[in-house]
């Protein structure tokens, strides 16, 4: 799986071929993102800046549309760690595939940096389909997790907005989704609260994120004040 801490280098893997079983869904996704349809789609977009004492430690370059989220998000680590994303919108709000390349030193003047890992998960009912490839070969898991589960990567407050979407997609509310966490495959409720008018407490676990929210669910900023990061939200169309 997946994972980037701060100041670490992030573990390896990648996804490729596609299991038998996945094929149905994946023709239905397909569909889904035709050019077309993406070219009738209005475009939400911005940068998350998250720092820690004025410092920055990430920054999140994304857009999304009805269909599709993607972006990149740049941990200011030794390793120059990049995560780019793409990841399939459902009418739900909930995100049945998402694909991730992770590179390192992009800044240090090879043209794309060298690549680390990419995999590939795709959601369907309880399950989780892992591709999953790196220096070691491919590796195909399922993994049990939650219907409807928001899969989770550390720093990213994009994927952690289509969580607040996906919360209020329903008909009420919910104070709770699942997230699936992409560092190791373990599904966590996530606990939702207001604070105000608004703002929201999303609490993943041990951490808890406070967050700014306008009345579309658009994520404008916030914090995690156990780990004394600030982000703000610049630009947007």
């Amino acid at each position: 799986m997946i994972s980037v801490a701060l100041d670490d280098t992030p573990g390896l893997r990648y996804p490729a071929a596609m299991l038998p079983s996945n094929w149905y869904l994946l023709g239905l996704i397909a569909a889904l993102v035709t050019p077309a349809a993406l070219d009738a789609q209005s475009t939400d977009s911005g940068t998350f800046v998250i720092r820690r004492s004025g410092d920055t430690v990430a920054t999140e370059r994304f857009s999304r549309t009805a269909t599709v989220l993607e972006g990149t998000l740049a941990i200011h680590n030794a390793q120059s760690t990049s995560q780019v994303y793409r990841a399939v919108i459902a009418p739900d709000a909930t995100l049945p595939l998402i694909e991730v390349t992770v590179r390192e030193d992009a800044d240090s003047g090879r043209t794309k940096g060298h690549l680390v890992q990419q995999a590939r998960v795709i959601f369907k009912e309880d399950s989780a389909a892992v591709d999953d490839i790196n220096g070691r070969g491919l590796q195909t898991r399922i993994i049990g997790t939650q219907r409807g589960a928001i899969p989770y990567l550390n720093l990213s407050f994009a994927l952690l907005e289509q969580a607040v979407r996906r919360s209020r997609a329903g008909a009420a509310p919910a104070v709770e989704v699942p997230f699936f966490n992409l560092g190791g495959g373990q599904t966590v409720d996530g606990k939702v609260a207001s604070i105000g008018n608004d703002s929201l407490s999303v609490a993943i676990g041990t951490v808890e994120f406070h967050l700014r929210v306008a009345p579309d669910g658009r994520v404008l900023g916030g914090r995690i004040p156990a780990q004394n990061l600030v982000v703000d939200r610049i630009g947007g169309s």
